[in-house]
């Protein structure tokens, strides 16, 4: 099971950081005609691919509390204790 898990976080992490290459790609393409709409939903799928990679990266433990503060904004993820 440990081997198994292990291979499923490589895949997800994996993943995440080909979106982000792939965003990335696109913005250097097309920085000059996105429209005000398409460089909103950049900085959305962005950030949320970051803090999708953040959120792995750390571990959460009841009762922990975490601050994820990015260029465009910062969010707070806490998780409860389990009663």
């Amino acid at each position: 099971m440990n081997n198994e898990m292990e291979t499923m976080y490589e895949t997800i992490y994996n993943q995440i950081l080909h979106y982000q290459n792939q965003l990335e790609a696109i913005l250097c393409q097309n920085s000059d005609t996105l429209q005000e709409e398409e460089q909103e939903q950049f900085n959305r799928m962005s950030i949320a691919l970051q803090a999708s990679k953040d959120i792995l990266e750390n571990m959460l433990t009841p009762g922990k509390k975490l601050n994820f503060i990015y260029e465009k904004g910062m969010f707070s993820l806490e998780m409860f204790d389990e009663k």
